[in-house]
């Protein structure tokens, strides 16, 4: 069986010296197996810093101290940062593996599942920054086309084509606003939960039980409850204190 990847990155770019520092010393804790020490220090940097660096290095930390319920947290923070990095995309899928609970979706339709698939390896930013990029790629043709007419035999096709990337990358960061603004997901952060048909703590009405690392969309919240739904559409009631939002 392979082990999880762990990889200490040393470059934190954009933060002040301060918290390069601290960021440094949770880096050396790691190395001398002081999990709990880096842990703390982690946790402390990302209430004001937002880096998939830092979102790693806390995933390999909890993943040390056999967390996996906060490891994949971390990992999936530093995922919806950093979509296409082979390698939290590999611990993140080691880590899934383990998690008890094997929930299967619906099966997609296979062009529905080509887009998902898509989508899911870029961020909000990459995709406005790919619109700005076509833009960029337009007004070059525009200005070429007025110096000589190497271009006009394929001005068509070029159009087209930037018509369509366009529309489809408007559609895809619609779909990602849509997703982060309107959906919230957590992770499910201990050992095994009971779920629940309403938000009473009543043993009768416990519905199905879900464990450590399992995914789940949030839906509403109550008075220390939180509505949620698995990929599988099973929806029930948990105490929010077991899930950590993502």
């Amino acid at each position: 069986m392979k082990k999880i990847l762990i990889t200490l990155f040393v470059c934190l770019p954009a933060v002040s010296q301060n918290d390069m520092g601290r960021f440094e010393k949770a880096n050396e804790h790691y190395i001398l197996e002081q999990y709990s020490e880096a842990i703390e220090i982690y946790e402390d940097i990302i209430k004001n810093i937002d880096h998939e660096n830092i979102y790693y290095n806390l995933g390999n930390s909890y993943f040390r101290i056999g967390d996996i319920g906060n490891s994949i947290w971390a990992y999936e923070k530093a995922l919806e940062l950093s979509p296409r990095d082979s390698d939290i995309n590999f611990n993140i899928k080691y880590l899934r593996s383990m998690v008890r609970d094997k929930i299967i979706p619906p099966d997609d339709m296979y062009l529905i599942s080509i887009y998902k698939s898509i989508l899911l390896k870029f961020n909000l930013q990459d995709i406005l920054s790919i619109i700005g990029f076509i833009f960029l790629i337009l007004s070059l043709k525009y200005f070429l086309n007025n110096f000589s007419p190497i271009l006009k035999p394929v001005n068509y096709l070029i159009n087209f084509s930037s018509l369509f990337f366009i529309i489809f990358c408007f559609w895809m960061a619609l779909d990602k606003y849509w997703d982060v603004s309107d959906k919230y997901h957590g992770i499910i952060t201990t050992s095994a939960v009971d779920v629940r048909s309403s938000p009473l703590d009543r043993g009768e009405n416990v519905v199905f039980r879900i464990h450590e690392g399992t995914k789940v969309e949030i839906h509403n919240l109550q008075a220390g409850w939180s509505e949620i739904m698995l990929l599988d559409g099973k929806k029930g009631w948990v105490f929010s204190k077991d899930i950590r939002n993502i």
